[in-house]
C-alpha cells in the first residue's frame, strides 16, 4: 500500500506520517522525491524508528513492498509528479490548514485532514537549501543564527528545519515554523560521530519570502568548526564521556 501525502509548507506532512508509522507493526516505507541530496525528514524519522524502509529515486518500483508514506514536497507541481502517482495508484492525503483555502489539494486529495495554520508570508515564497554534509558546527552560534533566522534577520521565514553535526558529536534536528514561538533542537537517536569529518548527511531547508541567500549561506559558514580544530574538540568529548563512565 503506499499513501501519498501532500500539503502546504509547515502544515505537517511528517509528523503525521510519525504518528501514522508508531500505530503500525508492518513493514513501513518512506519516499519523498527530489529530496535524495538533502533527506532531512527522511533521517529524521528513521532516527525515530529505525527500522523504517528509506527507498531513493530509481527504486518507485519497490514502494508496494512496505506500507509506504510518499511525502510529496510542497515544492513540487502536483501536475508534474502525477505520472508517476498514476503508475503507483496510491491512497492520496491531503493535510490542509483550516484557514487555507486549496481548491487544487482538495480536487486531488482522497482524504483531507486540517493540518498547521501557518502565519501567511506578504510575498511570494522562496526555498534555500544548504548541504552541510562533513561538517561540524558550534552550538551557541548555530543556537544565535538561528534565533536571528526566525526573527527576521535574514527575510520573512515561515518554516525552517534542518540536521546538523555538532561538537558533542550528536545529530540534532533543528525545526520551526512560524506561529511557534519555540527554539527547537533535539538530539537524533544516531551515534555519536567522534572521529574526524562527519561521513553523513546534513543540512538545513528555510522557506520564506525575501530571503537573503547570501548572508545566510556566510552566517551558516561562520558557525562550522575550522577542520583544524575538530580533533581537539572531539578529543574533549571522548575524555568527558569516560570520566561519566568512571563515575557512574
Amino acid at each position: 500500500m503506499i499513501i501519498a501525502i501532500a500539503s502546504p509548507p509547515g502544515a505537517g506532512k511528517t509528523h503525521w506520517i510519525h504518528q501514522q508509522i508508531a500505530q503500525t507493526n508492518k513493514p513501513v516505507g518512506y519516499f519523498s522525491p527530489q529530496t535524495d541530496s538533502l533527506p532531512i525528514d527522511a533521517i529524521y524519522l528513521q532516527s525515530e524508528y529505525p527500522q523504517l524502509k528509506l527507498y531513493q529515486t530509481g527504486e518507485e518500483a519497490e514502494l508496494n513492498k512496505t506500507i509506504t508514506y510518499l511525502e510529496i514536497p510542497w515544492y513540487l507541481d502536483l501536475a508534474g509528479i502525477e505520472p508517476i502517482l498514476q503508475t503507483l495508484n496510491p491512497h492520496r492525503v491531503a493535510i490542509i490548514p483550516e484557514d487555507t483555502d486549496s481548491t487544487e489539494l482538495k480536487t486531488w486529495a482522497d482524504e483531507i485532514i486540517p493540518g498547521n495554520n501557518i502565519t501567511k508570508p506578504t510575498k511570494a515564497l522562496q526555498i534555500h537549501r544548504g548541504v552541510l554534509t562533513g561538517e561540524i558546527l558550534d552550538f551557541d552560534s548555530l543556537a544565535t543564527f538561528w534565533l536571528e533566522l526566525t526573527q527576521g534577520a535574514y527575510g520573512e521565514v515561515v518554516r525552517a528545519k534542518g540536521i546538523f553535526d555538532l561538537v558533542d558529536g550528536q545529530i540534532y534536528y533543528g525545526d520551526f515554523r512560524s506561529g511557534k514561538s519555540e527554539l527547537k533542537f533535539t538530539p537524533l537517536n544516531l551515534p555519536r560521530w567522534l572521529n574526524g569529518k562527519p561521513d553523513r548527511k546534513s543540512g538545513f531547508e528555510i522557506v520564506g519570502s525575501n530571503l537573503d541567500k547570501a548572508e545566510i549561506a556566510q552566517t551558516v559558514r561562520d558557525c562550522c568548526v575550522p577542520e583544524s580544530a575538530i580533533n581537539y574538540y572531539q578529543q574533549q568529548v571522548k575524555k568527558s564521556l569516560a570520566t561519566e563512565v568512571e563515575v557512574v
